[in-house]
């Protein structure tokens, strides 16, 4: 009877043993690892949902831990998941280890954070380390914890020029991954607009809001306007320098003529034009468009008109000088009445 208890007791730890080695190998069945290609992310702070690699959906939480020294996470970027498999073969991610930057080899000289956007900071979140969404050049940047912010050049303010690394989300925001002060406010070289003047306004100096390239350029008598290369008319083109507004128009520091309305260097091609005044805009500024023997002649505040001889009026003779546009009609810089 002794003998029996003996050898039952002796059993025990066999039994158990059994247990623990079976309990053991079904949590290594579970596990698993394997390489792919970020096919989509989740639009959430640190990054934390459901992702799409390589065929297979990655459950990430806040405990997922996510190497990024050999690039950042992007759509496109190549990553290692290792994790515990679920019944639908879905993975909860432990780890996630970016191996290459979206679109770059392991050869690719490339930083690996993304693409790059520039513009000026128009409004910052009240938290510590700036978390939260940033508005830059008319655009929404998200910022997390992980964010590296460079201040090198200058600290993170309102009107401060920054270079921004990271995801751009279906929407047009970016998940920054980093960003760098390129100069602060008052740096003359903040936002920069470079298109064809459309229209001018008519008060003295060029004051007030021009129309270039389809936005508003607003001109103060502080702008510095640079007229070396041409002259501010109706189809110039002008690089505008200065701070954009949260509606996306422009409070212009600085504008310089690059060239003229007909694409030329300088003045662009002139144009002389003989003829009767058919008909005049309203108003008694004559600012706006003429038309001489049914040819459009654009007159703006910079147009010097010459009356030695009489005054302008309907069927009265004139000669126009200026710069010829593609569509045929002129860009005054001179109108006198022919005696």
């Amino acid at each position: 009877m002794k003998g029996s208890v003996v050898r039952l007791v002796s059993l025990v730890p066999l039994v158990l043993g059994f247990c623990i080695v079976t309990t053991t190998y079904t949590d290594h069945e579970n596990e698993t690892k394997f390489t792919g290609i970020v096919e989509s992310l989740p639009g959430t702070p640190g990054l934390i949902g459901d992702w799409r690699v390589g065929g297979h959906t990655v459950h990430v939480t806040s405990a997922t831990r996510i190497e990024q020294e050999d690039g950042r996470v992007a759509v496109g970027a190549t990553v290692k998941v290792e994790g515990t498999t679920r019944s639908d073969s879905s993975v909860d991610a432990k780890e996630i280890e970016v191996r290459s930057g979206a679109g770059h080899g392991d050869d690719d000289d490339d930083d690996g954070e993304g693409p790059e956007f520039k513009g000026t900071i128009q409004s910052l979140p009240g938290t510590p380390g700036f978390i939260g969404d940033w508005r830059v050049g008319g655009r929404t940047i998200h910022v997390s914890a992980s964010t590296r912010i460079e201040t090198e050049d200058g600290p993170v303010a309102v009107g401060a020029f920054v270079e921004i690394k990271g995801v751009v989300r279906a929407d047009g925001s970016m998940d920054a991954v980093k960003i760098e002060v390129k100069s602060n406010a008052g740096d003359d070289g903040r936002d920069e607009l470079k298109g064809a003047i459309e229209s001018l306004p008519a008060g003295p100096g060029f004051v007030g809001d021009w129309r270039v390239s389809g936005r508003t350029v607003h001109v103060t008598a502080t702008t510095i306007l640079d007229q070396e290369h041409g002259a501010f008319v109706v189809g110039a083109i002008v690089e505008v320098k200065g701070m954009m507004r949260a509606d996306g128009s422009i409070d212009a520091t600085r504008i310089e003529v690059q060239r003229g309305s007909s694409g030329s260097p300088g003045e662009g091609q002139s144009a002389n034009l003989k003829g009767t005044i058919r008909s005049l805009p309203g108003g008694s500024s004559l600012i706006g468009d003429w038309s001489v023997n049914d040819i459009a002649v654009h007159v703006t505040s910079s147009t010097k008109l010459k009356t030695e001889h009489g005054s302008f009026g309907v069927g009265v003779r004139v000669k126009v000088k200026g710069l010829r546009l593609s569509d045929g009609s002129i860009v005054a810089t001179k109108i006198q009445v022919r005696d």
